[in-house]
């Protein structure tokens, strides 16, 4: 579909605020993905309220000079789909490079955290990363901890005195 001056314009705006309020944008080339393969990807990843949009690569560089993004130009001489989260940087990479491993045809080129980019590398330690439900559990549990120890060893020391205290009742009896 041609896209007159204004659409693509319209679609650079979108692109640059997007660009801003996304924690996490992964750049992916989709080359070899079939239509089905790439709806199964885009239902994962809604479910989890992440995007995925394939852009114009001419649009996507002049998106990245309105929002101040610095860039790789030879990055993006390939087909690239943009993968958006504006909550999480872990769901997205997890779940990206869970399905690149899955189907082999999704190559993660990089991504955009915190208005800098970073390598694939970076992307792929952050997959191996816990999300943010399982660090909570684990942050409860360290913050409960003592506490529970406390009452367990409060709970020892009355134990020990109502058997040390049963222990004198049979005595005498």
């Amino acid at each position: 579909m041609k896209l007159n001056r204004e659409q693509k314009e319209q679609i650079v705006t979108e692109i640059s605020e997007q660009l801003e309020k996304s924690k996490a944008v992964l750049l992916v080339n989709f080359t070899g993905l079939k239509v089905k393969e790439e709806r199964d990807l885009k239902k994962k990843l809604r479910e989890q309220g992440i995007a995925f949009e394939v852009i114009k690569n001419s649009l996507f560089k002049i998106a990245l000079k309105k929002a101040k993004i610095s860039l790789d130009d030879a990055l993006l001489d390939q087909p690239i789909a943009l993968i958006w989260s504006a909550d999480d940087e872990v769901m997205p990479a997890k779940i990206t490079v869970g399905f690149a491993k899955e189907m082999g045809k999704l190559q993660l080129v990089g991504g955009i955290i915190d208005q800098k980019f970073v390598d694939s590398d970076l992307i792929k330690q952050l997959a191996v990363l816990p999300d943010r439900e399982e660090l909570y559990a684990k942050l409860v549990g360290t913050l409960n901890a003592p506490m529970s120890r406390l009452l367990n060893a409060l709970q020892g020391n009355l134990r020990s005195l109502v058997f040390i205290l049963n222990q004198y009742k049979e005595s005498k009896t």
